[in-house]
């Protein structure tokens, strides 16, 4: 039996106020303009709902009208959101935990801590880790955390995101 268990961490430090960082990840104010785009449903209570929308572009590609689900698990606004997280191309695999934590420093720095607990779900776990192109939706966790960074820091999207 191959043993699937696996957690990702992603860490990154984004010079921004962490409400502008829980904003940023629960709004489609920001959602639209970084990482893979698109409108977000948030519910911020334990049992909501957590709605990834599809971008004109994802449909084009032969996706329906969500990209992501999740279940809310626990929220601390703006320090931590725990989500039980589905990706709609991998619906063969369960949903996985995905906690973001953020920790905000003296200086205004924002601490952003991604923990995507794949176990159980390989396929998942190799889209998420990056490594490939983001046009071709292989950048995961770290081309969307360094989106989110670079939209932060600077108001504009990072190249490709957002479409």
């Amino acid at each position: 039996m191959t043993d699937t268990r696996s957690t990702q961490v992603h860490c990154i430090y984004i010079d921004a106020q962490a409400e502008k960082v829980w904003q940023a990840l629960t709004s489609s104010e920001y959602t639209n303009r970084f990482g893979y785009g698109g409108d977000v449903t948030f519910e911020s209570q334990p049992g909501g709902r957590m709605v990834h929308h599809t971008t004109p572009a994802m449909k084009e590609m032969g996706m329906g009208d969500v990209a992501l689900t999740a279940t809310v698990v626990e929220v601390d606004a703006p320090h931590r959101l725990v989500l039980d997280w589905q990706a709609a191309w991998h619906t063969d695999e369960p949903p996985q935990r995905l906690t973001y934590e953020l920790v905000q420093g003296p200086s205004g720095l924002t601490r952003l801590t991604l923990t995507h607990d794949v176990t159980e779900a390989p396929e998942t776990g190799k889209d998420v880790a990056g490594g490939g192109a983001p046009e071709e939706g292989a950048g995961g966790w770290p081309w969307v955390l360094s989106s989110l960074k670079t939209l932060l820091e600077t108001g504009r999207s990072l190249t490709t995101a957002g479409s």
